[in-house]
């Protein structure tokens, strides 16, 4: 008996969906708020500096966009967003996308340095987490996303601090994976590789980000949009399935 299959396109709509994606005014973080509007979803940015918010409804071209200057490094901005997040009726998607580093040998690190990349690596999503899950079980429904990075996976001199941060934030995922699976609310993140963004530019130098391109069996650095389009699936009602995962999408690097 032949079984007969209707031919569909596969179309990613998110209309009607809230989305809140902390660190979205560049990099990989503006490349998956743009994913996101174009797929129909109302997105929240958050980015460290005002001057931000003109620049990206000139780039966005769009209404369905918000901007909310946040400082995570700072207790007092923190929990005034957080006051912000709790009155939103609803925010269907989360991607705590925001992150910074600091490259230094262990021995040459500071205290201060330990907080401040704790602090907005991973008290950040943390809370938010905590806050916008209680939003996502109301609904039922719900997808987070955390953008860890490949070293989460691996790792290399320098990046003891903020290994630590991100091992710490896949290991957050995996956790709330399981305790919100009942609510039908999915966690994952995702472990970007060399990505030709400002922040690898800035802890690269030209012949250490040669060396590492001849290193990655693509040989290239990804683009932006790249690690966006994996976001926009694992936020979407097309993964239904895939929760408490560690995603790492490197171009092959780690397996070297």
């Amino acid at each position: 008996m032949t079984m007969l299959f209707k031919s569909e396109a596969v179309k990613i709509d998110l209309t009607g969906k809230v989305a809140l994606v902390t660190g979205g005014t560049r990099g990989i973080g503006k490349a998956i708020a743009q994913k996101f509007i174009v797929a129909g979803a109302y997105v929240i940015v958050t980015g460290t500096k005002n001057k931000s918010h003109p620049q990206l409804l000139k780039d966005f071209a769009t209404k369905n966009i918000e901007f909310c200057c946040v400082d995570f490094s700072n207790e007092i901005s923190t929990a005034t967003f957080l006051k912000k997040v709790k009155q939103y009726k609803r925010i269907d998607i989360l991607v705590n996308n925001a992150g910074i580093n600091k490259i230094n040998l262990n021995t040459d690190t500071t205290l201060q340095d330990f907080t401040l990349l704790t602090d907005v690596n991973l008290k950040a999503p943390y809370v938010l987490m905590r806050e916008v899950s209680k939003k996502m079980k109301k609904n039922k429904a719900g997808k987070m996303l955390n953008i860890t990075s490949i070293w989460s996976e691996v790792t290399k001199k320098g990046r003891s601090i903020y290994t630590a941060t991100k091992y710490g934030l896949a290991g957050l995922t995996k956790t709330l994976a399981v305790e919100l699976a009942a609510e039908n609310i999915l966690v994952n993140s995702l472990g970007p590789g060399f990505v030709e963004t400002e922040l690898t530019s800035r802890t690269n130098s030209k012949i250490e980000l040669k060396k590492i391109t001849e290193l990655i069996p693509l040989q290239r650095l990804a683009q932006p949009d790249e690690i966006a389009n994996i976001a926009l699936f694992l936020c979407s009602d097309l993964n239904s399935y895939i929760t408490g995962q560690n995603i790492i999408a490197d171009g092959g690097y780690s397996n070297i």
